[in-house]
């Protein structure tokens, strides 16, 4: 009963965060299209003539009510991100929120690929690799890991692309959308972040092979391969759960490179046209959207963290 109490405390602890942040992200947000220096009035207005006159830009101006006091622009975008009204983009002039809505399943399918690679590879080589401690698989991985950890996945992405796609054509030079599409793509931004998952979930196993839970199983005569798979590793997995959800939540913001090599419109590619563009509204939705999944990531993270090891949710309480 005291558990489930303390569950059910942590739970609202961690919504009330949220609601908090995603307050704090969405005021950056609108404070972002006020002190960028663009006047979106302006930047409409030249985008359909160069030689637009001081007051057709003002006549745009009133129109958006970009002339109206500060807490009353504040209270409309507010109540405007509430309803999923994120303004209206500068470069085609349709709803941000739709132009999104657009781009983000592309990139969701991408990001959802890439962390299976890294789940996968990460638990299989991590525990392989302490099982084989300063043997040569492990030495091994440790320099894979270490060159890993350094390549861009831009990069990565160039020279997939140039062997699966161009010397050998398993794959397609550019994306189709299928799911085959997405493989090599995923592989680039999954490579890294494997290798420090790996790092981490190695260190954090060696940590928990310290416990006097371990030391006790060892006395009653279960293998290293049964303590570690057993419950070492559900136990050593809370840094490498959080590590995931950081980065998995940052691709969406960052996939821009990987998107550019492979051919994929998707949200990197939404934001780095945005900003080209200097369209604040497209900047800010598209940053506020990354933030909120950044928030959200980092709340399952910890729920699951508490989940699959209790004595993670119990050292937050």
């Amino acid at each position: 009963m005291l558990k489930g109490t303390s569950s059910g405390i942590s739970v609202w602890q961690e919504l009330l965060r949220l609601v908090v942040v995603i307050f704090g992200v969405i005021t950056l947000s609108f404070c972002l299209q006020l002190f960028t220096g663009t006047d979106p009035a302006e930047m409409i207005v030249r985008k359909q003539n160069v030689f637009a006159t001081e007051e057709q830009i003002q006549a745009v101006r009133e129109e958006l009510k970009l002339d109206a006091p500060f807490h009353v622009r504040y209270l409309d975008y507010l109540g405007g991100v509430v309803q999923g009204d994120l303004g209206t983009a500068i470069m085609n002039r349709r709803p941000v929120a739709e132009n999104i809505r657009e781009v983000l399943p592309v990139t969701t399918i991408l990001i959802v690929l890439a962390m299976l690679w890294v789940v996968l590879f990460s638990i299989m080589i991590a525990a392989a690799s302490v099982l084989r401690k300063d043997k040569a698989f492990d030495n091994v991985t440790r320099i894979v890991c270490i060159i890993g950890i350094c390549v861009p996945s831009f990069w990565l992405g160039l020279i997939l692309l140039t062997v699966f796609a161009v010397r050998m054509p398993v794959f397609q030079v550019i994306a189709d959308g299928s799911l085959k599409s997405f493989i090599l793509p995923s592989v680039a931004m999954a490579f890294p972040i494997t290798c420090i998952s790996i790092r981490v979930l190695r260190a954090s196993v060696l940590n928990e092979l310290n416990s006097d839970y371990v030391t006790y199983a060892r006395a009653r005569g279960f293998t290293n391969g049964q303590i570690i798979y057993g419950e070492v590793l559900k136990n050593a997995l809370p840094p490498a759960i959080t590590l995931f959800a950081q980065y998995c939540a940052a691709l969406f913001g960052t996939s821009a490179l990987v998107e550019s090599v492979f051919s994929i419109r998707g949200l990197g590619i939404y934001l780095m046209e945005s900003c080209e563009s200097m369209d604040v509204y497209g900047i800010s939705g598209s940053i506020l959207v990354c933030a909120v999944l950044f928030v959200l990531f980092n709340m399952a993270a910890d729920l699951l963290s508490s989940a699959v090891c209790p004595a993670y949710g119990r050292k937050r309480i």
